[in-house]
């Protein structure tokens, strides 16, 4: 079974779904971000509308008191050149004015000489070296100041100044005192919206009135804006900090045109302005679709595709695994093509199993039928070993009658090579190696064997023997360990040794990992001169030599005789067959 390869998480079923459909969903949420913003802006907007309205309708008082201060200065304007001149009728016109508007404290008609004679007090007063007075007569038009101590009436004023002419030509100002404490306190209603303060303002920057205490004023007001630049523009509305370095937005209402302007203060956490000051992007309501339209697009695919496609590969995995066939789930909540994926996977599963019964039920059939053979092959070499053992019981009883001894040195030799066949087939029975015979342990008995026979005790030859297990197919077993038989019995016939020395036998069989195998038969010589023979036993060796496909080194060295039989071992090749 191939390893399972673990697949990278960018090829994903899910991510893919989710690039595709945030791709589809792009351009509505383009839309969305585009109208949504719009939306912010229009929101934004109405907000404004209304906190200026609300800040407009929070100063009414103040604008409906001055503006009346400034009528009746107008009105007073006409009648200055007929009283300025008889103070006793100053008072007499204008002290029933100041008693009959409780708003009013104070009136006063102040001449281009800044010295007033002319008031609702019936006071003099000298205004010439006073700045303010200085700065109307600079730029002669109507103005309203804050005075906390004002000098005639004592309390805190804000002074409305009317400028008059006669003829285009600057005669003076009517100028009244109106306290702060009788303008009425109309802004507590609007606390509840969100108004924090509420403040009327000159173009000079200077605070008028205030809703609260006029030492909490400066904490309210804009940090980065100065009030004379608001009373620039028209009505308006910002977000900024405050002195207290808090967050407000304000309103900017003009109250007397050029002249007195209204700042409210609004709080962005409470009331319309909560809309105005809101910290959510507008790209967050299309982010939020788009989530949305993600989950449920992810809950579907694994719904209807993703969670059918695991429990198939869950299946296929036991079935590779285990070789069994889980119950396949229920088909009727699959799509179309994953119900006949399932169904295909089932039906090729069921086709595998059948298959694999009957190849393992064909290869039951063959093990039996190769168990067979071997038992039949088993025995045809039994029988063979059998019939070899009986020809030399045969040539043994033979040997017994005749008495001429050469011809039983010849029958003996005969019987030894029919005994070596028979021992081969006895192995080719008793073998576990698949028909390959262990000549290591067939050459160590031929040479025991040939030995004991040929020498008259056991000790009276110094044997020497390092032969290797080595597992031949019978076309070379049985040359290989005749070729033995007649090499030892020739070393046996020609052995000998010096004077006082046993005689020596050297057997030594190795093989190498490529297959080449090598054989080495030594004897002692004592006192002959030449193993050099031309018998049955040198053409047999040779003739045994070419049949193993080996070839045969004689060497004679100092009272020594060598034999050296190097071959390859072959694999087996069976017969090529005519059909």
């Amino acid at each position: 079974m191939q390893p399972q390869v673990r697949q990278k998480w960018y090829r994903s079923l899910r991510l893919r779904v989710v690039a595709f459909l945030s791709l589809a969903l792009l351009p509505v949420g383009l839309i969305a971000v585009s109208q949504t913003r719009q939306v912010t802006l229009q929101a934004k907007q109405n907000t404004e509308l209304a906190l200026l309205a609300l800040t407009e309708q929070s100063a009414i008082s103040e604008r409906r008191v001055i503006q009346r201060a400034f009528g009746a200065a107008n009105l007073l304007g006409t009648l200055a050149t007929t009283i300025t001149e008889n103070s006793a009728l100053c008072v007499q016109r204008l002290q029933p004015f100041v008693t009959s508007n409780p708003s009013y404290s104070f009136v006063g008609i102040i001449p281009v000489s800044g010295w007033m004679t002319c008031s609702s007090s019936g006071q003099a007063y000298d205004f010439s070296d006073s700045a303010e007075f200085d700065e109307l007569m600079a730029n002669p038009r109507q103005n309203v100041l804050k005075n906390e101590t004002a000098p005639m009436s004592g309390v805190s004023v804000i002074i409305v100044s009317q400028p008059y002419f006669v003829d285009g030509q600057l005669e003076g100002f009517v100028s009244i005192s109106i306290p702060h404490d009788q303008l009425a306190d109309s802004v507590d209603q609007q606390s509840q919206a969100g108004l924090r303060e509420l403040v009327t303002f000159n173009p000079m920057g200077s605070v008028l009135t205030a809703k609260g205490e006029m030492d909490a004023v400066e904490g309210e007001l804009p940090g980065d804006v100065p009030l004379t630049a608001l009373s620039n523009q028209d009505r308006h509305a910002f977000t900024g900090i405050n002195g207290n370095g808090e967050e407000r937005i304000f309103t900017v209402v003009p109250v007397v045109d050029d002249t007195v302007y209204v700042l409210g203060v609004w709080d962005d956490r409470t009331g319309p302005a909560n809309l105005y000051s809101s910290k959510l992007p507008p790209a967050i309501f299309p982010a939020l679709m788009w989530i949305t339209s993600l989950l449920v697009a992810l809950f579907a695919v694994h719904r209807l595709a993703v969670r059918h496609i695991r429990n198939l590969g869950r299946q296929m995995n036991q079935f590779a695994r285990s070789r069994m066939l889980a119950a396949a789930p229920p088909i009727s909540d699959m799509p179309v093509e994953i119900a006949e994926m399932q169904q295909d996977f089932t039906a090729m599963a069921e086709t595998i199993l059948q298959d694999e019964a009957q190849l393992e039920n064909a290869l039951h059939d063959r093990e039996n039928a190769l168990r067979d053979k071997n038992v039949l092959l088993k025995e045809v070499h039994h029988r063979v070993k059998n019939n070899l053992q009986l020809i030399s019981s045969i040539m043994n009883m033979q040997i017994r009658k005749i008495s001429d001894a050469e011809t039983k040195i010849t029958l003996r030799r005969l019987q030894d090579r029919v005994l070596s066949l028979a021992t081969i087939h006895r192995d080719l029975y008793q073998s576990q190696h698949s028909g390959r015979v262990n000549v290591g342990a067939l050459v160590r008995e031929i040479v025991d064997k040939t030995v004991e026979i040929g020498s008259e005790t056991a000790s009276a030859v110094d044997l020497t023997q390092n032969v290797e297990d080595l597992l031949l197919f019978p076309d070379q077993a049985v040359p290989l360990s005749l070729l033995v038989s007649e090499a030892m019995t020739n070393a046996m016939k020609y052995l000998g040794a010096a004077d006082g020395m046993k005689p020596r036998i050297r057997v030594q069989l190795t093989s190498q990992d490529t297959g080449q195998c090598t054989l080495l038969i030594v004897n002692s010589m004592g006192g002959q001169t030449s193993a050099e023979s031309t018998g049955l036993g040198a053409e047999l060796i040779t003739a045994f030599a070419t049949q193993l496909g080996a070839t045969v080194e004689l060497d004679q060295r100092a009272g020594e005789y060598a034999m050296t039989i190097s071959f390859q071992s072959a694999e087996f090749v069976p017969e090529t067959r005519d059909y």
